[in-house]
């Protein structure tokens, strides 16, 4: 046998996986020749499926314009930030203006804004000098690089939200546009005047009313200063619960910390500390808020009792975790409701006098195999329909993590993400998946073998499966 062969190989096959390793982190890569850049911004906007934001000082290439159009078409979400107005007063940015086909802001500022960048489906970002002009390609020199390094990403996106947070809506005449045969580079010169917000006419308020929108979620502040949502709408977001990434969590609260909200709930400790001052507790179900009450306001809460219902307010400081409930500072109490303080039960007692061991749902995880459940429930079992009813109710709600074949995977608008499993050579399980886990799951090919859980919430029936709810993979690929 020849060693040195194969010691060759098993370096070789090392080195190969620690590539593949690395490449499923993330992955880069840089362009130079502008018809190349132009061919891969053509390129991600044609695989886009749900959203695009761009923040560039103009858009004149018409190819890029058709491509971001076909995607409009297509249901994709496009949002465009530009230097300044003059993009849509002529040009073919100010068509897509004038018949709304995006969502286009101004920037207002002193200075100027140098930035070429877009995000695609908010896991593609590219970044680079490339003007996206129409005669970019005929004389200069670019580079842009295209990313989904996660960090990058939600910095990126971030930027993107401020940008267009702050930008404006103009209401401006258009210049009658007529597309131009090919020119000397001089006549796509861009002037860089400066301009103050004071002495552009014509423009609408900057619409501070909205404080957050992405992933489909819209947060707005009210005229009173508050975030417009109720505690079950806010959590829903940025919850234990909700289906959203972390990283999509931290994009959207970023622009809300700081910001007031005011909620009701059920107190459960009221105290003073050396260290802490004035501290609340307020129970929401399975989720928790500590709220750092503002000394100032003692008069309004200095009769707050354990039990009591409450309408409260505050600024957000930090959102739930698994461990911490969310967190509030400068709080205040607006209304105690005509209630008795309930007296703590024996359990209550018994339990932490602060703050829950954990925040969100508790997940109960069953230690039932697939088919011990559907001995009890599937087509074999001999219980009468009554009798498993009854049993049911012991484990709906309840987590389960099974084994089994992908045999489809559908996704639609109304439905979202759903999974139909193999179990026994036979489809026996439907997974409904959150869109956070949409890629991830997507990852996977029907005929596969994974690693599931998920929430009872059906049982099967004659012609119809176990559902489970809150679906994921734990086999990771």
């Amino acid at each position: 046998m020849n060693w040195k062969k194969v010691h060759i190989s098993v370096i070789a096959g090392i080195i190969g996986t620690l590539l593949c390793v690395h490449g499923k982190i993330f992955s880069s890569d840089v362009f130079f020749a502008p018809q190349e850049i132009k061919g891969q911004i053509l390129h991600a906007i044609e695989e886009c499926k749900e959203s695009i934001d761009i923040a560039v000082l103009d858009i004149t290439s018409n190819d890029i314009l058709n491509a971001l159009t076909k995607a409009k078409s297509r249901g994709v979400h496009v949002r465009i930030v530009v230097d300044r107005k003059r993009a849509l007063i002529k040009g073919p940015l100010s068509i897509s203006y004038e018949n709304k086909e995006f969502e286009i802001k101004v920037v207002v500022q002193k200075g100027l804004m140098h930035n070429n960048f877009a995000i695609f489906d908010c896991k593609l970002l590219t970044t680079g000098s490339y003007y996206w002009i129409e005669n970019a390609a005929r004389f200069n020199r670019d580079n842009a690089i295209f990313t989904d390094e996660a960090k990058l990403l939600v910095k990126y996106q971030r930027e993107f939200d401020r940008l267009f947070h702050e930008g404006i809506t103009p209401d401006i005449k258009l210049v009658t546009y007529k597309k131009r045969e090919a020119a000397p580079i001089a006549e796509e010169k861009f002037e860089r005047v400066e301009e103050k917000p004071a002495v552009i006419p014509g423009v609408t308020t900057i619409e501070k009313q909205i404080i957050a929108s992405n992933y489909g979620i819209v947060i707005k502040e009210t005229s009173d200063g508050y975030i417009n949502m109720n505690f079950e709408e806010f959590n829903n977001v940025f919850g234990v619960a909700s289906d959203l990434s972390d990283e999509q969590k931290e994009s959207l609260w970023y622009h809300c910390v700081g910001k007031k909200v005011k909620w009701h709930g059920k107190v459960t400790y009221i105290g003073w500390g050396l260290v802490t001052g004035w501290m609340l507790g307020v129970n929401h179900g399975d989720t928790s808020v500590e709220i750092k009450l503002n000394p100032a306001n003692k008069a309004n809460f200095s009769n707050v009792k354990y039990g009591n219902t409450v309408t409260y307010s505050g600024k957000l400081d930090s959102r739930v975790t698994r461990v911490f409930p969310y967190k509030l500072e400068d709080g205040n109490v607006l209304e105690i409701e005509n209630t008795r303080p309930t007296p703590l039960s024996d359990k209550e007692l018994l339990e932490n006098d602060t703050v829950p061991v954990s925040q969100g749902p508790k997940k109960i995880l069953l230690v039932e195999s697939f088919e011990d459940i559907d001995n009890i429930f599937g087509s074999g079992s001999k219980l009468p329909d009554a009798q498993k009813d009854e049993e049911w109710e012991k484990y709906k709600g309840k987590y389960v993590s099974w084994s089994g074949q992908i045999a489809y995977k559908n996704l639609n608008v109304a439905s979202g993400l759903r999974i139909g499993m193999m179990q026994n050579e036979r489809l026996s399980v439907e997974l409904k998946v959150g869109l956070a886990k949409k890629n991830k799951v997507l990852n996977f090919q029907d005929g596969e073998t994974v690693l599931y859980s998920g929430k009872l919430i059906e049982r099967c029936g004659n012609h119809s499966p176990y559902v489970l709810e809150d679906g994921n993979f734990v086999t990771v690929k």
